[in-house]
């Protein structure tokens, strides 16, 4: 049931004689309503307005946002302007006279559909969309919103700062997943599994239940490249029913499935929007002897194809040791413009040629370009031109964060970072480097999340109760993911 709460018509009619000037349809279809509670709120009206910066211009705005049925933080706008709009974006935030967040505008959805992301649970917020047209500028009168509330049972993060103002975009958004406690290998209790995101304050503001899905177990979270889907991805170590899911951000609907028989842990995003993951050659489980294959599906098509075999540069030592890899995680790399893969029981991280599927380098093991570079079973990793980051999991003991500079033409590296903060995680975890050369880090085991600069200085540290998956960490709730343009 929506709980609506019409406006009085003095109000409205207050609303027309300020606005009258501009726009004599401002109160045209007026009645703002909001949420209480958990219930499902919106906003409806129309406003005049006049142009703000470069030319003025004034025009009827009709707006309409609604609450997802999903997900209760996620507001759905849609609206009409009587005018020709070229762009367009929407503004909200907690304050009206200093927005926080800025949501682009998709101009080809249907009514200018644009969700509302990033929003805390049972808060006001107050929405406002500047548009462009034939060289003007409109601002819409501002309306607001009260969001619900998220599942109750969700574990709760505890965030402590030890130099909050070094932080990526004031601390960021985590985009990860509950659901491997419980799983061979990890510790906990299995429970449901829940794809979710937490802002700076470390406060959960969207949280999606997967568990009936095709990606319950899930161990990857990430957002989609044009920032409009959510992909999910089940673990899947010891079986071969490997999945990829999608679904749209407002969480509503049944989402997408695509099956990918001895696809398990890790995947990661194209440039062009598809999926690249590993899967074993003989669609067995990861957990098989067999070298690992790298994948492309075609998102379009429901198609995957081969991109690299490791029997091809690997599968002497692998069938020599310990007869599979054991593949974990995979990155797509725009700085090399190449795939790079991390196979645990070969100690390596392997970087492969996008398209072309040839191989470029190798860190460490025992086929390693670089001398240097030594560690004991590796999950997540950052390749770069220059230099390199890797999760170390130490197999045994406490994983350690390590970074070495390396040149590839003289094959020479040197070490530049061992960073221990006494965590033993022996499964998952990753590294990833901000925009702003902070690193941040996954403990997956235990649930904790480490901003530290690239010298291994804590900035903060966040804690939950249960084990995560791989993270994804962001600036904002639009636009391209990690580690494209930015984010």
């Amino acid at each position: 049931m929506t709980l609506v709460r019409r406006r009085p018509l003095a109000t409205c009619l207050n609303l027309l004689i300020v606005s009258l000037a501009l726009s004599p349809a401002a109160c045209k279809s007026s009645g703002g309503s909001e949420g209480t509670g958990g219930a499902a709120g919106g906003a409806n009206g129309s406003g005049g307005v006049n142009g703000t910066g470069g030319a003025t211009g004034s025009a009827t705005f009709t707006i309409n946002i609604t609450q997802s049925t999903a997900v209760a933080t996620v507001e759905i706008v849609t609206w009409s302007a009587n005018v020709s709009i070229d762009s367009a974006v929407i503004d909200f935030g907690r304050d009206q006279t200093n927005f926080e967040f800025q949501a682009p505008v998709d101009l080809t959805q249907t009514s200018y559909k644009t969700l509302l992301l990033g929003m805390k649970q049972n808060t006001k917020y107050y929405v406002r969309i500047t548009a462009q047209g034939g060289g003007k500028t409109y601002v819409s009168d501002v309306q607001s919103v009260t969001t619900g509330y998220l599942p109750n049972g969700l574990p709760t993060f505890t965030v402590t700062d030890s130099n909050a103002s070094a932080l990526y975009a004031g601390g960021g958004f985590t985009v990860n997943c509950f659901g491997l406690a419980g799983s061979p290998g990890i510790p906990g209790a299995t429970g449901k599994t829940t794809a979710f995101i937490f802002d700076k304050d470390g406060a959960l503001v969207w949280a999606l239940d997967l568990t009936n899905t095709a990606a319950n177990n899930c161990s990857r979270a990430r957002m989609s490249y044009d920032g409009q889907y959510l992909f999910a991805a089940n673990f899947a170590n010891s079986s071969t029913n490997g999945v990829v899911y999608r679904i749209g951000m407002d969480g509503m609907g049944t989402g997408t499935t695509w099956n990918l028989p001895g696809r398990s842990h890790d995947f990661a995003l194209l440039p062009n929007g598809n999926v690249v993951y590993f899967a074993m050659d003989n669609m067995m489980a990861n957990t098989t002897d067999s070298p690992e294959e790298v994948m492309e599906l075609d998102i379009s098509t429901g198609t995957s194809t081969k991109i690299y075999d490791e029997a091809t540069d690997f599968g002497t030592l692998i069938t020599s040791g310990m007869g599979m890899a054991h593949t974990n995680h995979i990155t797509y790399s725009p700085d090399l413009q190449a795939v790079t893969i991390s196979m645990l029981f070969l100690n390596t991280v392997a970087v492969v040629s996008y398209p072309g599927g040839k191989l470029l380098a190798t860190f460490g093991g025992t086929k390693s370009d670089f001398s240097a570079m030594n560690w004991t079973w590796e999950h997540g990793h950052d390749v770069h031109s220059d230099h390199i980051w890797i999760f170390n999991n130490n197999q045994s003991g406490n994983a350690h964060v390590l970074g070495f500079t390396y040149n590839e033409t003289n094959k020479t590296a040197s070490q530049t970072l061992d960073y221990d903060p006494g965590i033993a995680c022996n499964t998952f975890g990753d590294v990833k480097e901000l925009p702003n050369g902070n690193l941040y880090v996954t403990f997956s085991d235990t649930g904790g999340f480490h901003e530290i600069t690239k010298t291994g200085t804590l900035l903060r540290n966040v804690t939950t109760s249960t084990a995560v998956g791989y993270s994804e960490h962001r600036a904002t709730l639009y636009g391209p993911p990690p580690p494209f343009a930015g984010n």
